[in-house]
């Protein structure tokens, strides 16, 4: 699930101990009967023919051998003594390599041992063997060795690096790949490349909860203040979550994971210290006025919020949260059919995403040829009670911060970017931004354990009467929680009340009815007594919930439940759409149950105060989008565009169109927690003060795609996560796949006129790819590149000094 390694491109050997484990080699060996396949055709047809080429290549190069023999031997026939003549003449060249290669062997003497089948196999090789070499002997033997040496000394200059060095390496070199050191700059020594826009001049001072905005290479006097003077809010001890304010973190010399590195040497303020006000690409706009109808809702107190969900939805495409008529992929639904066939298909589709409907605010708009409108869904397991204009908001333009699943987890959760690095290895260490978990653990510490019964002496009204509970978080997810260190990641941030497949393993042992439906685990409707346990008894202690879920039915190999009736949505093409179909099946399965999770917190008296967040961990390529399925070293737009939405009955509906990734998420739920009036004062200081603190833009506030000259640019690790990374910023319609090792190429793509990337330009360096750029799309877009090359090798190395990452420790 995780990995989302499913794919019909090539897997690196270098990376191929990222997967030797068992979650990993269930999901290679769930297209191992494609590989065999290929393996066995290939063994067939090169048996067939190699008796043939075995005789003609042989026939090649003993030709060329006997050339460079007879030209050796006329060689030093020219330096050696003239009684050595017949050693060395070239004429002789031909009866030497004969002899050379019978079954006789020489004696001392040089002569040959009597052998009973010699004569006849000599006597034949000297009959044909001159017939050969006659037919070129009007071509003298030096012409024909130095056009050989001058063919391959041209070829060796000539032929590029890329991609011909990689498709000619020997398998042993490239497994070399996955044990050698990585080499490079020292992360504290990575410079900001555009210096123009951090410029004294550009500096803002301080103001509010604002820390003021000063990037340089020496401390001055506002990145100092910051750095040296902790928040007065901050417990003692210092909790998970906020360790970088710990004066003794990397002093401790038993810490070998996280210690300062003498090969790369980082001071000890630096390493793992993310620091706003010294960050040359951080835009706010918390100094912006929130939107106007969400401001109105929110001042007139009738938006609350005690509880929080977070709904992490696998492999999850935007285009089909909702899927809507007129789209690009209902028109490849479509034309898979049969002109007649078409309006029954429709009035099919006009039932699969009812409830992302009603999440998002995006009806599916389906009508049959004639125009009459298609018929909803008779029974809905959703009885929403949100008033037309209200709903939340929903984000058109969402990407996701990368295409593997468990990186895409912790920016979600903790509004930090992930690293370029194979796998999840920031499961070992600590986020340089506290999770959400770790903040709401935090306002628990910083206030006393209070019920209802106190909060009208606090200055609390009706409105305010959860204030003062404690938050409990938990986390439920239906499939194995195991792979890629996940469950070590999930701990770390404070889940310490989880329902993942262990527990759910135990309870199948006793219920018949439960079944796995892929190689990861179970169906999400095998969590629903689970949840509505967790909500009850939240609410019985008087708790304010996080709830977070990651949906997984949408992953390959695409199973349901049996007691589920799937339905054809793709036409009949030899098979073609088969995996596609099955996506759109399970597509709508979780419309399915996102309705049931829905109706759960009406049935239990919480919808009118939770706020749920519905994020994609990131999308899924098929054949009908591009050429190379998965997202494994796959670049391609189809993976990387999700749904972000923010759902609560009492906020008015606005479709938010920005180019933003869940990094957004963390920071706009304590914009809506704090101007909502769902804190009390302590804790709305903190989470005012924190707000301020992450690099990502609150989504209820109007979005800065630019700032003195900065871009808003945006990132997106391409799965396994260190070999690739897409560039896009929110000013633009660009986007960009920069290679981080070699083998891998330069992709630009214009989104604005090409949204499926369908001619997209390949390079294979920088310099190529401007100029390319420059000739076919113009100046702006050359420079545009040139800025996101430089940005996204800075960044790549910079998450590296803040999440503490250093291989040579491991």
């Amino acid at each position: 699930m995780f990995s989302g390694v499913f794919s019909r491109g090539e897997v690196e050997w270098s990376d191929a101990g990222d997967f030797a484990n068992d979650e990993g080699l269930n999901v290679l060996i769930s297209e191992s009967s494609s590989v065999v396949v290929s393996a066995l055709i290939i063994l067939i047809v090169s048996w067939l023919p190699q008796n043939y080429l075995y005789r003609t290549v042989g026939n090649v190069v003993s030709g060329l051998g006997k050339r460079i023999a007879s030209v050796s031997r006329h060689l030093r026939g020219k330096i050696r003594p003239q009684s050595q003549q017949y050693q060395h003449d070239p004429e002789n060249a031909e009866p030497f390599l004969q002899r050379s290669n019978t079954g006789g062997s020489a004696s001392e003497s040089g002569n040959a041992s009597p052998d009973p089948n010699y004569d006849g196999e000599e006597k034949d090789s000297e009959d044909s063997a001159p017939k050969k070499l006659r037919m070129c002997a009007f071509i003298p033997s030096w012409a024909i060795t130095t056009a050989a040496v001058l063919f391959i000394s041209i070829t060796l200059i000539a032929r590029p690096d890329q991609p011909y060095n990689h498709m000619a390496s020997s398998l042993p070199l490239r497994l070399l790949d996955s044990v050698k050191p990585e080499f490079g700059r020292c992360a504290s020594q990575n410079e900001w490349p555009l210096r123009g826009l951090i410029e004294n001049s550009k500096w803002q001072a301080p103001k509010g909860d604002f820390k003021g905005w000063a990037p340089s290479k020496n401390n001055n006097e506002y990145v100092k203040n910051y750095r040296e003077n902790p928040p007065k809010w901050l417990p003692n001890p210092i909790p998970s979550g906020f360790l970088k304010w710990d004066p003794q973190r990397y002093k401790d010399e038993l810490d070998k994971k996280d210690g300062p590195s003498e090969t790369c040497p980082n001071t000890l303020q630096d390493r793992g210290f993310y620091n706003p006000v010294n960050d040359p690409m951080r835009i706010t706009n918390l100094d912006q006025e929130i939107l106007a109808p969400i401001q109105e809702a929110l001042s007139n107190s009738s938006v609350k919020i005690r509880h929080v969900a977070l709904i992490l939805m696998e492999s999850m495409r935007e285009e089909l949260f909702p899927l809507q008529q007129g789209s690009d992929i209902h028109r490849i639904i479509m034309e898979s059919h049969e002109e007649k066939l078409r309006d029954e298909i429709n009035g099919r589709l006009a039932q699969m995403t009812p409830n992302f409907e009603k999440i998002t605010g995006k009806p599916g708009n389906y009508a049959y040829a004639n125009g009459t409108a298609c018929p909803q869904p008779e029974k809905t397991l959703w009885n929403d009670k949100t008033k037309p204009g209200f709903g939340g908001v929903n984000v058109v333009g969402g990407l996701t911060s990368s295409s593997v699943s468990t990186k895409s987890l912790a920016a979600a959760h903790c509004g930090a970017w992930p690293m370029a690095v194979n796998m999840f290895e920031e499961a070992e260490l600590e986020s340089y931004q506290p999770c959400i978990p770790q903040i709401l653990e935090l306002f628990n510490k910083v206030k006393a354990n209070k019920t209802a019964r106190g909060w009208f002496e606090l200055g609390g009204n009706q409105h305010a009467k959860f204030h003062e509970y404690q938050w409990k978080p938990g986390f439920f997810q239906a499939v194995t929680d195991s792979y890629d260190r996940q469950d070590k990641f999930d701990a770390k941030i404070g889940f310490d009340f989880k329902v993942t497949k262990p527990k759910l393993d135990e309870e199948a042992r006793g219920n018949p009815k439960m079944e796995e439906i892929n190689y990861f685990g179970y169906p999400e409707t095998d969590l629903k007594e689970h949840i509505k346990k967790f909500i009850n008894d939240g609410l019985t202690d008087n708790k304010r919930l996080f709830m977070s879920h990651f949906t997984s039915t949408t992953h390959h190999p695409w199973g349901v439940p049996k007691w589920y009736d799937t339905q054809k949505f793709m036409g009949n093409q030899g098979g073609r759409h088969q995996d596609f179909d099955k996506y759109l099946n399970t597509i709508a399965f979780t419309d399915r149950w996102l309705g049931e999770l829905m109706q759960m917190f009406e049935d239990t008296g919480i919808a009118e105060e939770t706020l749920v967040v519905f994020v994609g961990d990131h999308g899924q390529a098929f054949k009908e989008d591009f050429s190379k399925t998965g997202t494994y070293e796959n670049r391609h737009i189809s993976n990387f565009r999700v749904p972000i939405s923010f759902h609560h009955p009492n906020i008015p509906r606005v479709q938010y169109e920005a180019n933003v990734t869940s990094i957004s998420i963390l920071p706009t739920v304590l914009d809506l927690l704090v101007n909502s009036g769902s804190l009390n004062t302590e804790d709305s200081a903190i989470a005012s003060d924190l707000a301020n603190d992450y690099e990502g833009q609150s989504l209820i506030r109007p979005y800065r795609k630019t700032f003195n000259g900065r871009r808003a640019w945006n990132f997106g690790l391409i799965n396994p996560g260190g070999g690739m990374l897409t560039v896009t910023s929110a000013d633009a319609p660009w986007r960009l796949a920069v290679p981080l090792k070699k083998d891998l190429e330069y992709t630009f793509t214009d989104l604005g006129k090409d949204p499926l990337e369908l001619e997209a330009l390949s390079k294979w360096s920088i310099k190529s790819t401007v100029k390319a750029v420059k000739s076919q799309y113009g100046g702006a877009a050359a420079d545009w590149v040139r800025e996101a090359d430089e940005v996204a090798h800075w960044w790549a190395l910079e998450r590296r000094r803040l999440w503490g990452y250093n291989p040579s420790e491991d």
